[in-house]
């Protein structure tokens, strides 16, 4: 779990669909986090009277993981194909695509997958796994019936300032997807032409206001990071001539320096001096001092400092 832990409760508009059940998450990289999401529904005959429909159901929920390089829906432009199909009829297929897309070209952690509320009341659940990479998640379902309403949410920042969210509740209210005509929950297929950009539905048919239902996302468990690598190093060939490698492993980002010395423990030639890029390094020493001139044959000592860290071994330069 992680050592900052955020709690918070916001309103935003929301998003709806048909559904396949979502996949099992793949197992998570040290530092991403295990979410639950509730879809809890509080749409009823109560709640938003007006017209309310006999078969009032929320169809599967679909979204996916991403970061700020990508949006599959945005209030004031055009809704694409799979937001579409999503707030029309309900269709996972084509949104889970564009957020296929999107994993393929780099913007995009995982497709989200959830299950559908037949009947109401309801609610449903999944999990999924966050990203460092990839800490928002998008998440929709469609309004059913309707002519291209849902409720969703987008762009959600799970990892606020660099700490995972502990638990957040939003409160879903509904938008038009702008592909669809219909004033009413039954109206039948009058397809918008040219399409209008999403937006939120401030009235009737719905109760200005009051919220369809809430997504609460709650932390299950945050992949435990591994501990720091342990310095260590080793060099070969040993005996050498003329050269010898000097292989490190070392924490990564550490200040790193190498450097041989005589067996009185002068300096004979600094070998590498910068950061740890990755775990492990090497280097070359070609068996000369600073000023290029080739030492004696002997005994040498290889120094590896990274941070505070410190470790040392024998060279022997033969002739």
């Amino acid at each position: 779990m992680s050592a900052s832990r955020l709690t918070s409760r916001f309103t935003l508009p929301v998003l709806v669909c048909l559904c396949v059940l979502a996949p099992s998450p793949a197992p998570a990289a040290p530092g991403d986090a295990t979410y639950s999401v509730t879809f809890d529904v509080t749409w009823s005959a109560i709640t938003h009277p007006q017209s309310f429909p006999v078969n009032a159901h929320f169809s599967g929920l679909v979204g996916g993981t991403h970061n700020g390089a990508i949006q599959f829906w945005t209030p004031g432009t055009l809704a694409s194909l799979g937001l579409q199909r999503m707030a029309e009829w309900g269709q996972q297929t084509t949104l889970a695509g564009e957020v296929q897309a999107a994993i393929d070209a780099g913007t995009g952690g995982s497709a989200l997958l959830g299950p559908a509320i037949a009947t109401l009341p309801g609610s449903a659940a999944m999990s999924f796994t966050a990203t460092t990479e990839f800490p928002l998640v998008t998440l929709t379902t469609m309004i059913a019936p309707s002519p291209d309403w849902f409720v969703g949410v987008r762009n959600l920042d799970l990892r606020p300032g660099g700490a995972w969210v502990d638990e957040l509740t939003v409160d879903l209210y509904p938008w038009d997807a702008g592909t669809d005509s219909g004033a009413n929950y039954t109206s039948g297929d009058q397809p918008t032409t040219p399409h209008v950009p999403v937006f939120a539905i401030a009235g009737a048919p719905f109760t200005p206001g009051a919220p369809l239902g809430t997504f609460t996302f709650r932390l299950e468990e945050v992949a435990s990071v591994p501990s720091a690598t342990t310095l260590s190093a080793r060099a070969y060939p040993n005996p050498f001539n003329p050269r010898v490698t000097i292989a490190w492993r070392a924490p990564q980002g550490a200040p790193l320096r190498v450097s041989v010395h005589d067996a009185a423990g002068r300096l004979v030639r600094e070998v590498w001096r910068g950061e740890a890029a990755a775990d492990e390094g090497q280097s070359v020493w070609d068996g000369r001092d600073e000023t290029g001139r080739t030492m004696a044959a002997g005994s040498y000592i290889y120094v590896v400092e990274a941070g505070a860290e410190r470790t040392s071994g024998r060279l022997t330069l033969v002739k």
